[in-house]
């Protein structure tokens, strides 16, 4: 690791764990004195939760979610710490599969989702993840091309540029593809009572494949986060790609409902039907 990614993963990386949230509060209460900045992350709550009983919530959420993105941005420099996450019920991924047939394992971009591939192969799960190839090449901004080197401690990467034919191609009995739900695309779809642009992606190759979709989701308790592994969805229950990227959906909205300031970007992770609420600065 050289040049500027690497000057900068030196400087974040030593920069002690038990040191990062006194950090992120300090560097959040300037921020947030910054009315632009506020705004923005009132922006991104009210987007995710205006059409839930949550979005009363939105602006008392807007600074959790903007200490939840900085908190993000410098572990990535830390990936142990990621990568040991708590994982419930993982047989439905290891020993409860079967393994004559590929799996699809959907996720969003939720909590410190770059570091659960890692959290998943310390359960012994081997499997590849499907990225956007934009994040491979030399335009990719540093921060990015440190968290795909997070990502890459958990399993293969496979940049999706080549299409779905490509990537049905590699869904051989065994394989697990994590795939990405929450990603822009051409099909109309519902989330947390909102019209989205979403892509049919991991239920497209599900179906073509007959691979069962295991979602996972990230929560939190009394005794901190976890990743929980869900029963898996079977292809053949569904009558098509559109319904079984609901089913998928309804498995994750629970999750992000009940912790929406953990989410990742929400103003950019889906194609939209109306005007988009402007972004505004970030605290990357």
């Amino acid at each position: 690791m050289g040049g500027i990614l690497g000057s900068l993963h030196h400087v974040r990386a030593a920069v002690p764990a038990r040191a990062l949230p006194g950090l992120v509060q300090r560097r959040i209460d300037k921020l947030w004195e910054w009315d632009e900045f506020r705004h923005s992350n009132e922006a991104a709550m009210t987007f995710l939760l205006e059409h839930t009983d949550r979005a009363d919530e939105a602006a008392s959420l807007a600074r959790g979610h903007a200490e939840h993105s900085l908190l993000r941005n410098w572990l990535r420099y830390h990936p142990r710490l990621m990568m040991r996450q708590q994982v419930r019920d993982v047989e439905w991924l290891t020993t409860r599969r079967d393994r004559s047939r590929p799996t699809v394992l959907s996720f969003m971009h939720h909590h410190q989702y770059y570091g659960m591939f890692g959290s998943l192969r310390r359960h012994g799960l081997d499997m590849t993840v499907l990225s956007m190839p934009w994040a491979f090449t030399a335009e990719a901004p540093p921060y990015i091309r440190q968290q795909m080197q997070v990502i890459a401690r958990g399993g293969a990467i496979l940049p999706a540029g080549d299409g779905t034919d490509s990537v049905v191609a590699k869904m051989k009995p065994g394989v697990t593809m994590a795939i990405a739900s929450d990603v822009a695309g051409h099909t109309p779809v519902t989330f947390l009572g909102r019209q989205v642009l979403g892509s049919f992606g991991a239920a497209r190759i599900a179906m073509l494949t007959n691979s069962p979709v295991t979602a996972v989701t990230s929560h939190r308790d009394g005794a901190g986060s976890y990743l929980q592994v869900h029963q898996p969805l079977e292809p053949a229950d569904h009558a098509d790609p559109a319904e079984l990227l609901a089913a998928i959906l309804a498995v994750h909205e629970p999750a992000v409902l009940a912790w929406p300031e953990a989410v990742d970007q929400p103003l950019t992770r889906w194609g939209h039907l109306e005007e988009r609420p402007a972004s505004g600065p970030t605290s990357g």
